[in-house]
């Protein structure tokens, strides 16, 4: 029987690959370093493995040295059943097309331990597809907390992941502090810095979702809003109804040159199943709100002041707007300073945060 052509690159790939030693390890290995964070040594190779929150289960990142050089290996899903996978490109066999580029999968095949898929990409866009991931199916582990301690030494320390269900509206604030939310795009980049800054130094941490467009136009620095302290989340790329948009359609917004992270919140909170699944797809947990402040029509910072204070409880997420009259030194210390007065503590800041935090801590 003729192998297709491209089939056939894919095979060429994967045989050329494994001996660069991207197969999986022997039985007899010490440690499987695809799914167990850390550093290690095996086969006289050396790997290191991280591992992030996705969906309801983890993805790990390994990576090997190469000529002194740590070098992309594959990802790998650790198992979760079937049914968080129906319509992923990454566990539907065939040929896809996700932002752009060139995906083929396959399921339940030899090469593929008959229980899982594995993803290969078009590198070039010409045929070459090479080996990217693994798909595992199968209960979900009761130790995915234990595998977040770990990031290279390079990255800032990872900040724990949310223990217990996950709330969209409350997202990873599991504290019982009041963490403030910016939406949107601030006035100017100079009005951005700041504020960021002078919040920095009253001590409190924001969580910022600016929208792609708004990096673009360059009014927002998420490299120096994260080096003071506060995280910095994905809003989409131009702020469309999600809801309105195809599968493909919502997985394009949540791309480059928007903010690529592990927590995004839909414009104007608007989710349904097919935004789920993309979000899912790119690792990214839905985290909306739970006071909405309703700056947009045009309170004045006094009267935001006055509504956070009196909505707010221990553990809320406030929703506000960079463009707005909450986003300014004086009224986020006005409210820092009232809450307090009640006995509610706003997030702290204890200094820079990664990019793709697995949960962030108040």
């Amino acid at each position: 029987m003729r192998v297709p052509r491209i089939v056939a690159t894919v095979i060429a790939a994967v045989s050329v690959l494994a001996t660069l030693g991207v197969t999986a390890p022997s039985a007899n290995a010490d440690v499987n370093v695809y799914t167990t964070p850390g550093e290690h040594t095996v086969n006289g190779r050396q790997w290191r493995t991280w591992c992030e929150p996705y969906s309801r289960t983890a993805r790990c990142t390994t990576q090997i040295k190469v000529g002194g050089v740590w070098t992309f290996n594959n990802l790998t899903y650790l198992p979760s059943p079937r049914s968080l996978w129906v319509g992923n490109p990454l566990a539907t066999p065939g040929y896809h097309v996700v932002k752009g580029r060139k995906w083929y999968t396959e399921c339940d095949t030899p090469r593929t331990g008959g229980n899982g898929c594995r993803s290969y990409i078009d590198t070039t866009g010409r045929g070459n597809y090479v080996f990217n991931n693994v798909v595992q199916f199968g209960q979900i582990r009761t130790d995915l907390d234990s595998l977040y301690k770990y990031r290279p030494p390079a990255d800032p320390t990872p900040t724990p992941a949310p223990s217990g269900p996950y709330s969209i509206t409350k997202g990873p604030n599991t504290s019982n502090r009041v963490i403030l939310t910016f939406d949107d795009c601030p006035k100017s980049l100079s009005s951005f810095r700041t504020t960021v800054k002078a919040v920095s130094d009253m001590g409190v941490r924001l969580a910022l979702f600016p929208t792609g467009d708004c990096v673009t136009a360059g009014r927002f620095d998420a490299a120096y809003a994260r080096s003071l302290g506060h995280y910095v989340f994905n809003h989409s790329i131009s702020h469309p109804q999600l809801t309105n948009l195809s599968y493909s359609a919502v997985v394009r917004q949540l791309g480059a040159p928007g903010i690529v992270t592990t927590y995004g919140r839909p414009p104007y909170g608007a989710y349904n199943s097919t935004v789920r699944s993309a979000y899912d797809a790119v690792g990214m947990r839905i985290w909306t709100w739970t006071v909405d402040t309703n700056d947009w029509r045009g309170k004045s910072s006094s009267e935001l002041v006055r509504y956070v204070v009196n909505n707010s409880s221990g553990g809320d997420t406030v929703l506000m707007h960079m463009q707005w009259n909450g986003f300014n030194a004086s009224s986020i210390r006005s409210m820092r300073d009232g809450l307090s007065a009640k006995g509610v503590g706003m997030c702290r800041n204890t200094g820079a945060v990664a990019a793709k935090p697995a949960g962030i801590s108040c």
